[in-house]
């Protein structure tokens, strides 16, 4: 029997030697191709299908860029693109595939649906791009940036002041209803019912038939679809620098809070048992089989979108300066069991998750470069690369059972014990791998600090090597100087704004801060100058120098 004991464990151990946890996986990613896209970042996830790939960006809310739908072959050819020529800000409402289909409002092909910001939204045929129909709906500020839901044969698309539902073959409507101002608040379709957020933390209830109730007052903003799970319907809210988690029960209306989070949530992911969230602090896990309570954390930076990928792992991008994708595993009962990361080279901001399609990745990040990676069944041998730490303890494991073995078969329990607890010990610190994060320095270069080039020779010459700030309302200018000591374009904007009294309304995004308005002008848009380069990010995470002229100008249309 001992022997037969120490011949199983020199087995098992042998093969965690031959086979160690790093080299089991005979699949990895290689890059096969990128694109960058022209003007604008991407800022919801791709979609493989069928051999093609589509994808949007948002235009970068200055200027002349526009935002486009785009399709590619899997190989990265372009099959076709088209613009919105109206809109300029926001266009984040996710692509939505249409496969084909038929309903007692007719019968459609193969399609693509898009909301635009300018508060359209148009059905694409997905083979060639051409509009098979559209329809606008309010715009304030901005229009559709939530996700639009299939209900059968019908759209439903959350508007920028409540919902619509339109036939997918021709766009007819069958409703259209008021509810609250909305961002980026999907929908939840259930048998009876449709369900939305907006931006008061309010939840709407619409029936099939387009009378709306409300619901709820969460305060705070909810921007995303609420989730139905089997404890109720699950909603994260925004509440500035936190949020909070709640469930309603649908029978009687009542609302718990089960908890509180992190800033800037990102948009949450269900299966049928458990719901992830994340936010500006953590990767969450919810086990809402009964009363969705959190079972598992991980620090990270997470506030666009979230995906499952297989065998039970959460795909999402780390939103920071140096961030790149991530993927953690849980186990069937909800715990994280480890966290990696999936670097590319382009790695900086994001919110767009990956796409998957067989045996491929696609990806896109805010500077809109759109990467397609393909599974590869790989082989370590270069002995410089491999991991001798596992060997190691797998021979000390070895050594221990062995010795174990023998000297419980000479009685001797209590010194075995102490033996083989103590070597294993030492063993499990050799393998755990190091679960540590690693913080690499990014450097962002600072805008040039000439400024000769939009020098006015009627500034006061205190003003040089100082901060200016522009601001131009259709040709009519104002100019604040001899500021100091800011770092970012918004800190600078507000500074002036203060010392001119501007009145100044930002509006705060996954993808950061933006100016809404200046004196009550919105425009189309406000886009802004550093030294007469147009800028090409959110002016809270744009750094100035010490001697910079930051110009605002109004678009219009």
């Amino acid at each position: 029997m001992v022997r037969r004991t120490v011949l199983a464990c020199l087995l098992l151990a042998t093969l965690s030697v031959l086979f160690p946890a790093q080299a089991m996986t005979p699949e990895s990613w290689k890059l096969e191709w990128e694109i960058d896209l022209p003007e604008g970042y991407i800022t919801t996830h791709p979609i493989i299908d069928n051999g093609s790939v589509y994808v949007r960006t948002s235009g970068f809310w200055t200027g002349e860029e526009r935002p486009q739908v785009f399709a590619f072959s899997t190989g990265g050819e372009e099959r076709w693109n088209r613009t919105s020529a109206t809109t300029v800000q926001h266009d984040m409402s996710p692509l939505l595939l249409l496969s084909s289909g038929f309903g007692p409002c007719g019968s459609w092909p193969d399609l693509i649906a898009v909301g635009w910001a300018d508060g359209t939204v148009e059905v694409l045929r997905a083979d060639d791009g051409t509009s098979l129909w559209n329809r606008t709906s309010a715009s304030q500020g901005w229009g559709i940036t939530g996700a639009i839901a299939q209900d059968g044969d019908h759209l439903v698309v959350p508007t920028r002041t409540g919902m619509m539902r339109l036939c997918i073959s021709n766009g007819e409507m069958d409703f259209e209803v008021e509810l609250g101002l909305g961002w980026r608040n999907g929908i939840l379709t259930t048998d009876d019912a449709f369900w939305q957020g907006d931006e008061s933390g309010n939840i709407w209830k619409v029936s099939r038939n387009g009378t709306s109730s409300l619901i709820a007052d969460l305060g705070g903003s909810i921007r995303h679809a609420p989730i139905q799970t089997s404890s109720g319907i699950f909603v994260h809210v925004q509440r500035g620098a936190t949020s909070t988690i709640h469930l309603l029960n649908v029978t009687n209306g009542s609302t718990v809070t089960i908890h509180q989070g992190g800033a800037s949530p990102a948009i949450p992911i269900s299966n049928e048992r458990y719901v992830v969230t994340g936010d500006s602090s953590f990767l969450s896990i919810f086990d809402c089989e009964r009363n969705c309570s959190l079972v598992s954390e991980h620090p990270t930076t997470t506030n666009g979108e979230l995906a499952w990928g297989s065998a039970q792992t959460v795909w999402y991008p780390v939103n920071q300066p140096n961030g790149n994708w991530a993927v953690t595993t849980i186990t069937e009962t909800g715990n994280i069991t480890s966290t990696v990361n999936f670097s590319t080279p382009h790695d900086g901001y994001g919110t767009a998750a990956p796409s998957f399609g067989e045996s491929r990745i696609a990806m896109g990040n805010d500077a809109g470069v759109l990467m397609m990676y393909v599974q590869q069944l790989t082989v370590t041998t270069d002995s410089q690369d491999y991991d001798w730490v596992p060997i190691i303890g797998a021979i000390l494991l070895i050594s221990t059972l062995s010795i174990g073995a023998y000297a419980s078969s000479l009685n001797r329990n209590e010194w075995t014990w102490r033996l083989v607890m103590l070597v294993l010990l030492v063993s499990t610190l050799a393998i755990t791998p190091d679960l540590s994060s690693r913080w690499s320095q990014s450097v962002i270069e600072n805008s040039s600090t000439d400024g000769s080039d939009t020098w006015n020779e009627t500034w006061p010459e205190s003003w040089i090597d100082t901060q200016i700030v522009i601001l131009e309302i259709d040709g009519e200018q104002q100019v604040v100087g001899g500021l100091n000591g800011y770092q970012t374009a918004l800190d600078l904007t507000l500074a002036a704004a203060d010392e001119a009294s501007w009145e100044v309304n930002v509006e705060s995004t996954e993808l950061g801060s933006y100016v809404v308005s200046i004196n009550g002008e919105e425009g189309s848009g406000w886009e802004y100058f550093l030294n007469g380069e147009r800028a090409g990010q959110s002016s809270d995470r744009q750094t100035v120098s010490d001697s910079i002229i930051l110009h605002w100008r109004l678009v219009r249309r």
